[in-house]
């Protein structure tokens, strides 16, 4: 899958470089994750969700292909948090998850007018994911004890590149643009025997066209 990382970021360059009329945009939003763990012993299927608050911010190009068909080659960085605590039997265990991750969607979009100032486009794509950082932070309140994870360490079997499908919808007034969407990762993250480990999230942002 590294392979197919790079050639999304050859593509990117590729269409940026040579193409005069790409329209640049600057992007802010929210992107609530889930990740779906599923354990299979003996036969029998267990699953799990953890749910993370998505902070993200970027930029991304639309190029014009043809007509009001238009690919969207983007970057942005997305923090994953996550804060929890359980008492039992008065000691309070505070675990604090953080994760920072990199998306490089490529989405074709096609976009319908609205009168001269707006449009509706409908977006459709692949998403490119590699994680940065990932770690644990666990707190008890009795002795002050502290411990960090590492989700990437040397014995983690967890993989921190995932490829993904995006679909979604945007709406552009002027230069303010307001869109939303959703995403499945395709990938298994972990290594782990019996295990699969996959992501999604529904993304909303804003936006100005420069």
């Amino acid at each position: 899958m590294k392979k197919s990382f790079s050639v999304l970021a050859l593509v990117a360059f590729v269409f940026v470089a040579f193409n005069a009329n790409a329209q640049l945009g600057i992007n802010f939003g929210f992107a609530p994750e889930t990740t779906t763990s599923q354990y299979t012993i003996s036969g029998n299927t267990t699953s799990n969700d953890n749910h993370y608050n998505g902070f993200f911010g970027g930029v991304n190009y639309n190029l014009g292909l043809t007509g009001d068909l238009n690919l969207s080659i983007g970057g942005q960085l997305r923090f994953n948090y996550h804060k929890e605590s359980l008492t039992v039997v008065g000691v309070t265990t505070t675990s604090v998850d953080k994760q920072f991750v990199i998306d490089v969607p490529v989405l074709f979009n096609y976009g319908f007018s609205l009168g001269s100032d707006a449009k509706l486009s409908f977006m459709l794509g692949p998403v490119a994911t590699f994680a940065l950082t990932g770690k644990t932070t666990t707190e008890t309140t009795v002795g002050n004890v502290k411990k960090d994870t590492d989700w990437y360490g040397d014995k983690s079997n967890l993989r921190r590149l995932d490829l993904g499908m995006a679909v979604g919808v945007s709406f552009d007034f002027k230069q303010f643009r307001l869109f939303g969407g959703y995403r499945m990762g395709l990938m298994n993250l972990t290594s782990a025997d019996n295990t699969t480990v996959k992501t999604s999230d529904f993304f909303f942002g804003l936006g100005y066209i420069l």
